[in-house]
């Protein structure tokens, strides 16, 4: 089989693995970020809801939440009398891989939101400023700098996470490869799967290298 007609192949299934990748990030971010802020309350309760909730999704197995989400989601959502069987298996893998990863970018927020000096929060109050100038323009650029490498670590453990969406029928690469692979009975299966691998590691050295320019440019404007 040819390099070529083995990486073209692979490519029809790079979209959706690069729109599984981003939307779930997304919205993995944004759950993280209101988990982190539960965290921080002085609610007993608050905090023991966001707790637990961050337990049970960073003790479920990735390829687990996605099974539970793909055949629980919509068993729940008919109890409000919501068919959704029939909705597009993306929205049930975004969903599954965002309920996983926003746990562990909460504590990522978290921790780097615990991580910086609370003296600069009171100097920055002492100098003139109120409580929400001080938490955007003092604590919030901090804290971001912070977690970013924890953000880059989890966002390319998240590239290899999405092959997990075959076990739902989703097409993206590793469904594709494992196809091809048995379309030849496994002749050239280990060169598919060497380029699948170099794929993913392209993917990653292009997050690394965003990161890295984004770190230096953050580190340029916040100084």
């Amino acid at each position: 089989m040819r390099l070529g007609k083995v990486i073209s192949s692979l490519l029809t299934g790079l979209p959706t693995t690069l729109i599984l990748l981003v939307l779930s990030f997304v919205f993995a971010s944004l759950i993280g970020i209101g988990l982190a802020w539960l965290c921080l309350r002085r609610s007993l309760v608050v905090r023991g809801i966001a707790r637990g909730y961050l337990g049970i999704v960073r003790g479920t197995p990735p390829l687990l939440m996605l099974l539970v989400v793909y055949y629980g989601l919509p068993k729940l959502f008919l109890l409000a009398g919501i068919d959704i069987n029939n909705w597009d298996k993306l929205f049930f893998a975004i969903a599954a891989l965002a309920i996983g990863w926003s746990a562990y970018l909460a504590e990522a927020f978290r921790s780097a939101f615990l991580s910086v000096d609370t003296g600069q929060y009171e100097a920055a109050l002492a100098v003139g400023m109120n409580t929400h100038q001080a938490f955007r323009r003092i604590i919030m650029p901090q804290t971001f700098l912070i977690a970013i490498p924890n953000i880059e670590n989890l966002l390319i453990g998240l590239v290899k996470a999405t092959s997990l969406v075959y076990v739902i029928g989703i097409v993206d690469m590793y469904s594709t490869a494992t196809d091809l692979s048995n379309q030849n009975q496994g002749v050239y299966q280990l060169e598919i799967f060497v380029v699948l691998a170099l794929i993913y590691w392209l993917i990653v050295l292009l997050i690394e290298l965003g990161f890295r320019r984004f770190r230096k440019h953050y580190q340029y404007v916040t100084v």
